[in-house]
């Protein structure tokens, strides 16, 4: 028994206006939000001291909040005492 390659019956060529819904099928188109950059966060890791921690923690327990909650607010009431926001 002899393999043979299978032959392409008359197959037409697709045309590129059905290649291009084939390819741009099931995916949404992109979105061009214009986001201001002042409002986009910027994300890192900070790295403490140990006891500076502690201090932190014992500072926000007081009012309960999450520690980037407290460091924030931290930052924020500095940089207005600094005239700079």
């Amino acid at each position: 028994m002899t393999i043979r390659k299978p032959t392409r019956r008359n197959i037409p060529d697709p045309s590129k206006v059905d290649i291009e819904r084939v390819i741009n099928a099931g995916s949404p188109p992109p979105q061009t939000d214009k986001q201001d950059d002042s409002t986009k966060e910027v994300r890192f890791q900070m790295v403490i001291p140990n006891e500076m921690c502690k201090l932190i923690d014992d500072a926000r327990r007081l009012t309960k909040t999450s520690r980037r909650a407290w460091l924030l607010q931290a930052a924020q009431e500095k940089l207005e005492r600094e005239g700079k926001l």
